[in-house]
This record gives C-alpha cells, sequence and structure tokens, in this order.
C-alpha cells in the first residue's frame, strides 16, 4: 500500500503555539514526537518508508523534512498553491503509481491520533482488500457521543466478496446537536475520520467523470514526473485547478464507496479542549503540560514552552492557559472554536 499523508494547514486551530508555518502536524500535543512524525511511525507498521509520500505545501517542506528524517526527499510532493485536498489526493494517487504501479493508495490526515495500532492496521488491512476489488474505501469511526464537530456516515449493507466493509448509504454534513443525538440513538452512523483506500485507476477515473478539468491538468503534470520541466509544469498547472475537497469533489458521488466500521480510539484533536480526549491527566481531570502551582483547579489544559515560568491558578474550571514567547492565551474550553478569531485579531494588530 502507498500512503499518502495530507500534511497542509494553516496553523490556526492551536495558536499560539502553532502557526502558518508550523501546522498542528508539526508540534508535539501528545508522545514523543510531533504530530506527524507519530503518523509516520504509525504508517510503518503498515508499509515500507519508500511507499510513504507526505503532500506539503512549499513553506512546510525543510520542516517536515526536520521532522521526518526516516523519509528521502522524493517522498514529498509539494503542492504550489493551496486547492484542497481533491488535487492534492489526485496528484499523490499519480505520483503513486507512477512509482509502484498498481498498488492501492491510502490516505491519512497528518495530525490526528489514533489508538490500538493493531485494530488500525486490521481496519486498514480490509479497506486495501476492498480497494482491490474496484471500491473506494473510507473508515468509520463508532460514535460514543452525538459530536456536532464531525461529519458522518450512513452505513448501509454489507458488501459481497469483502468482509467487515459496508456500502455508504449517504455522507452526511456536520449536524446540530439535536441531529448528532438521533445518529447515535439510531445507530448505523459513524463518523468520517477522512481516511480513504483506493487504486490510482478507480480514483482517477471518478476524477475523469466528475472533474474532467482537474483531470486533464493532473494528467498534463504527471506526464512530466522525473523530468527537467516537472517543476515549471507543477508551478504553472497545479495552481489553476479548482480548489475543492475529495468529500465534495469525487467522495459523494462516486460509483462505489465502502465504508470499514472501525473500532480503535480515534480523535481528529481539533482543538485545544480536545487534549483530555487523547492525554492522561491528573486527578482532577487536568492536562498538564506545564509547570503549574494550582489551588483548587478542576478540568483545565495548561501548556507552555517555558520550563523556568510556572503558571499559577487557583480556583478557576473549565480553562485553557496556554503560554509561548508570541502570546499567552486564556480561552474557556467551551470557546476553543474562537481561537481562530483570536489569532486574526492578533495578526491583525501587528
Amino acid at each position: 500500500m502507498i500512503a499518502v499523508i495530507l500534511a497542509g494547514g494553516s496553523g490556526t486551530r492551536f495558536w499560539p503555539l502553532s502557526r502558518k508555518d508550523r501546522p498542528k502536524q508539526l508540534v508535539r500535543l501528545f508522545g514523543d514526537r510531533v504530530m506527524i512524525g507519530q503518523t509516520v511511525e504509525r504508517l510503518s507498521r503498515i508499509t515500507t518508508t519508500d511507499r510513504i509520500v507526505v503532500v506539503c505545501g512549499e513553506h512546510l517542506i525543510d520542516a517536515m523534512r526536520e521532522a521526518l528524517p526516516e523519509l528521502d526527499e522524493d517522498n514529498f510532493l509539494i503542492e504550489p498553491a493551496a486547492r484542497n485536498t481533491a488535487p492534492a489526493i489526485a496528484l499523490a494517487a499519480m505520483w503513486a503509481n507512477h512509482r509502484f504501479p498498481g498498488e492501492v493508495v491510502g490516505v491519512f490526515p497528518s495530525d490526528h491520533f489514533i489508538g490500538a495500532p493493531d485494530r488500525f492496521a486490521s481496519a486498514v488491512e480490509l479497506a486495501s482488500d476492498a480497494a482491490k476489488l474496484g471500491h473506494i474505501v473510507t473508515l468509520g469511526m463508532q460514535p460514543n457521543r452525538p459530536e456536532t464537530g464531525y461529519g458522518y456516515i450512513k452505513q448501509g449493507g454489507a458488501v459481497d466478496g469483502a468482509q467487515g466493509v459496508h456500502v455508504v448509504d449517504a455522507f452526511v454534513e456536520k449536524p446540530d446537536h439535536e441531529r448528532a443525538l438521533e445518529y447515535l440513538s439510531a445507530g448505523g452512523y459513524l463518523w468520517n475520520a477522512g481516511m480513504f483506500f483506493f487504486t490510482p485507476e478507480t480514483l482517477m477515473g471518478e476524477v475523469e467523470r466528475q472533474l474532467p478539468e482537474m483531470y486533464e491538468g493532473i494528467l498534463g503534470i504527471a506526464a512530466d514526473f522525473d523530468m527537467p520541466t516537472y517543476d515549471e509544469t507543477l508551478s504553472s498547472v497545479f495552481p489553476t485547478l479548482e480548489s475543492i475537497s475529495i468529500d465534495y469533489g469525487v467522495m459523494e458521488n462516486a460509483g462505489s464507496v465502502c465504508v470499514v466500521p472501525a473500532e480503535f480510539a480515534w480523535s481528529d484533536v481539533g482543538h485545544w479542549a480536545a487534549l483530555p480526549e487523547i492525554r492522561e491527566t491528573d486527578e482532577h481531570s487536568n492536562v498538564l503540560e506545564a509547570p503549574v502551582i494550582l489551588h483548587d483547579v478542576e478540568d483545565c489544559v495548561f501548556y507552555s514552552t517555558n520550563d523556568a515560568r510556572p503558571i499559577a491558578a487557583a480556583g478557576v474550571k473549565g480553562l485553557v492557559v496556554v503560554d509561548t514567547p508570541e502570546a499567552v492565551l486564556v480561552i474557556p474550553k467551551e470557546r476553543c472554536q474562537d481561537v481562530r478569531e483570536l489569532k486574526r485579531m492578533f495578526d491583525d494588530s501587528k
């Protein structure tokens, strides 16, 4: 399997720790490595490192190579402009077919938390086997709460000849709380984790049918793989491609889309308040990634890049406090989606 890691991002959700030149996948929120480093380690248990390709913007390439010394220089695909996921995935599929003709391609986010690596590997194997039959396959996470921040997949019947794989009846937009409660109660709805599996032939057949102009553009770029003109062709063609997600551009109207209901811990770690889902907490449900002096503090997140300066707090609950040289963030956990706006205001104040 060829593992494609999508590593774009603007660095807004985990500001002030993350920023444009160091987005979420290049920061360490848990474990010993930055998030994309952990992603590569996880995928290295499933495939060989020469079959892992990272797709990112040119402004991130040096940082990515430094964070991922196990990958060769040729295993990075540069996007000369941000054009959303459909063009990036189509280009990566053609790269995969050029390097390893006919192999299944798996597309993975660079900055998610995944527990139980053995279960993850088993789910990927099921998805890969189904992709060999000509299906586009995604992984669906079993919901355990009425989450409004994720898209959903409505699971249909079993797919003939593909163990553990089901038809996708529909992709469902992020619901409001009431609708999310209905999905949880009804069963048969899964969280869309943004992982896809296909052969390049299957994927590009759908791109040709649904996005013909993008198809021609990607083919033009791919024709120059390994040619001296590749960089020039990429820079001139890729920015002209339609900016559209793989979900809207391909998946919603693809001919045969299936889902593997997966059973492992997963989080997209979408904001600071999600850290308790993936990190150990103290006896008062606090996440501590900082030197702290606490009194009567509960359900908070403390993160600091300065080990010599403690954060002191008393009598607070449900706060996020992040101390960096650039700025100090203090925000209630339930307002963490407002970090994007705070970053915008911070940038405008400079």
